[in-house]
C-alpha cells in the first residue's frame, strides 16, 4: 500500500490521536494543563492543521539517571498528538515494509515479544551468540533529508508529507540536524 489518501486531518481523527497519546501516560503537569482545555486546545489544533499554520514547538529537554546517564528532550503536549496522529498515518503504510524480527514501537512487539522470540531462537541454535548495542544518540543523529526521502518513497499525500517534514526537522542538534552514527556498546 503506498500513502496516496492524504492523512486525515478531521476533529474525531485528533480526538482519537488525543486518546491514543494520551492512554497509559502518567499526568504530567503539562498533561494536566493540556486536558483543562482539552476541547479548545484540540479545535485549535484541528483549525491549525487543517488551515496549513501548524508549526512544531520548542522541546523540553531534561537529564535522566537510572542506569546511566541519559539527556531527553521532548515535544509539547499538543506536538505530541500530532506526532501520534502521524503515527497511525503511517504505521498501515510502512509496518509491512519492515523485517519481522524489528521490535520497538509495533503492535504486538515489545520487550517481552523480543526475548521470547531470543529465547526460540536460543533453542534452536544452542550455539548461537546474542549481540547487545547501542546506537549513541540514534534519533539525534539521523539525516533529515534522507529521512524525508526515505518517507516520500511510500508517502506520496502532499499534507501528510509536509506534517511529517514539520515534525522531523523541528527537532536539531545545536544550531543544524546532523547525519552520522555513533555506535557505543554497553
Amino acid at each position: 500500500m503506498m500513502g496516496s489518501e492524504d492523512i486525515d486531518l478531521g476533529l474525531g481523527s485528533i480526538w482519537n490521536a488525543w486518546f491514543e497519546f494520551h492512554k497509559g501516560k502518567r499526568m504530567s503537569m503539562a498533561m494536566h494543563e493540556f486536558q483543562y482545555n482539552l476541547e479548545a486546545n484540540l479545535m485549535q489544533l484541528h483549525q491549525d492543521l487543517v488551515n496549513g499554520t501548524y508549526e512544531h514547538g520548542p522541546y523540553r529537554s531534561f537529564v535522566v539517571c537510572d542506569n546511566k546517564r541519559r539527556e531527553i528532550s521532548v515535544s509539547s503536549v499538543r506536538d505530541r498528538v500530532v506526532h501520534r496522529l502521524l503515527y497511525d498515518y503511517l504505521v498501515p503504510i510502512w509496518d509491512k515494509t519492515f523485517v519481522y524480527d524489528a521490535w520497538s514501537c509495533r503492535k504486538g512487539k515489545g520487550l517481552l515479544a523480543a526475548i521470547e522470540r531470543t529465547q526460540q531462537f536460543l533453542k534452536t541454535y544452542p550455539r548461537a551468540y546474542v549481540w547487545r548495542a547501542d546506537i549513541k544518540k540514534f534519533f539525534d543523529t539521523i539525516n533529515h533529508d534522507v529521512l524525508v526521502k526515505l518517507l516520500a518513497r511510500r508517502t506520496k499525500a502532499p499534507q501528510a508529507m509536509q506534517l511529517a517534514k514539520t515534525a522531523i526537522k523541528s527537532f536539531t542538534i545545536g544550531s543544524e540536524s546532523w547525519g552520522g552514527v555513533l555506535l557505543e556498546c554497553p
